[in-house]
C-alpha cells in the first residue's frame, strides 16, 4: 500500500509538473520579423517601462542585439523603477530565432567584412541596413517612442557591430553601448573609419566601452588591447560630438564581464 500511495504521489506531482504554465515575464512582448534581404526571420523581444500602459509618454528606445540578453535587460528595465539610476526606455531585444544555433548566424550579421577565420562573416551591412529600415520603422509606428532618441548595445562581435554602426549610421542612434567589441576586425577596419568620419559627427554621440582585464585570447583574438587600442583612438582624435568612456574590469572574462558592465554602461549612456 505505502508504494502504490508514493506511485501516485509522484504521478500526481509529474502530471501537475506538466499542465503548470510558462512563466512569463511582466510588461514584454514578442514579434516576429522577416528580413527578405537576408532571408531570415528575427525575434523582437520587447520590455516596456512599467507604467507604459498608463502613463501616454513617449520613451527612448534601446536596441540590444543578441536575443540571450533579453532576460538581463529585462531585469534591469524593472530595476530602473527602485534604482532611479536611468530613466525608463523601451527596449527591443533581437534574436535569431528559438532552436537553432546563432553563432554562425550572429557571425554573419554582425561582422563588416569576411575573414578566414570566421566563413560565415561579412553581413554587417545587410544587417544594418535591416535594423535602419525595417526593425527601428516598425518599432516606432507599433509604440510610444521619443523621436530620434534611439541607443544599440551589443557584446562581442555585438560590440563590434556597435561601433561600426556609429561610423557607418553616425546619425542613427545617440546612446551606444560596445561591451568587449572584437574592435580591430580586419586589420583595424574600423580605426580607418574611425579617423574619417568621427570628427563629422551629425549630432552628439554617447559611447560607453567595455572589457574585462582577462579577455586576451578570445578565439585567437586579444579583445582586452583591442577595445583599450580603440579608445587610446578616440583619446587621439578628441571628436567634438562624442562623449565616451572606457571601463576596464578586473578578474571579468570575455562572457562574466557583462553583468558587471551592461548596467553602468546603460546608466552612464542614460544618464540625465
Amino acid at each position: 500500500m505505502y508504494r502504490l500511495v508514493v506511485f501516485l504521489f509522484a504521478l500526481a506531482t509529474a502530471q501537475a509538473i506538466d499542465s503548470s504554465p510558462a512563466v512569463t515575464l511582466e510588461h514584454t512582448e514578442h514579434w516576429t520579423l522577416h528580413s527578405a534581404k537576408i532571408d531570415q526571420t528575427y525575434d523582437l523581444f520587447v520590455s516596456l517601462p512599467q507604467d507604459y500602459a498608463t502613463s501616454g509618454k513617449r520613451y527612448p528606445v534601446l536596441y540590444a542585439i543578441d536575443g540571450w540578453h533579453f532576460p538581463l535587460l529585462a531585469f534591469l528595465q524593472n530595476n530602473n523603477v527602485y534604482s532611479g539610476r536611468m530613466e525608463p526606455v523601451i527596449m527591443v531585444n533581437l534574436g535569431h530565432g528559438r532552436g537553432i544555433n546563432p553563432m554562425p548566424l550572429r557571425a554573419r550579421d554582425f561582422t563588416p567584412t569576411r575573414v578566414a577565420i570566421e566563413p560565415t562573416s561579412g553581413g554587417a551591412a545587410a544587417f544594418l541596413d535591416f535594423l535602419e529600415h525595417e526593425v527601428i520603422p516598425l518599432v516606432e509606428r507599433s509604440y510610444r517612442a521619443t523621436p530620434g532618441e534611439r541607443g544599440l548595445l551589443g557584446h562581442s562581435y555585438g560590440g563590434l557591430f556597435a561601433l561600426y554602426a556609429l561610423v557607418q549610421r553616425p546619425g542613427l542612434f545617440n546612446r551606444i553601448v560596445a561591451a568587449s567589441p572584437v574592435a580591430d576586425w580586419d586589420r583595424q577596419m574600423l580605426f580607418r573609419a574611425a579617423r574619417e568620419r568621427l570628427p563629422q559627427l551629425p549630432r552628439p554621440v554617447r559611447l560607453d566601452l567595455s572589457v574585462g582585464d582577462d579577455e586576451h585570447d578570445v578565439s585567437r583574438l586579444d579583445i582586452t588591447n583591442a577595445t583599450i587600442a580603440f579608445a587610446k583612438l578616440l583619446d587621439e582624435l578628441k571628436p567634438a560630438k562624442l562623449e565616451y568612456r572606457l571601463t576596464i574590469y578586473p578578474g571579468e572574462n570575455h562572457n562574466s564581464v557583462r553583468l558587471a558592465s551592461f548596467p553602468s554602461a546603460l546608466y552612464w549612456v542614460y544618464r540625465r
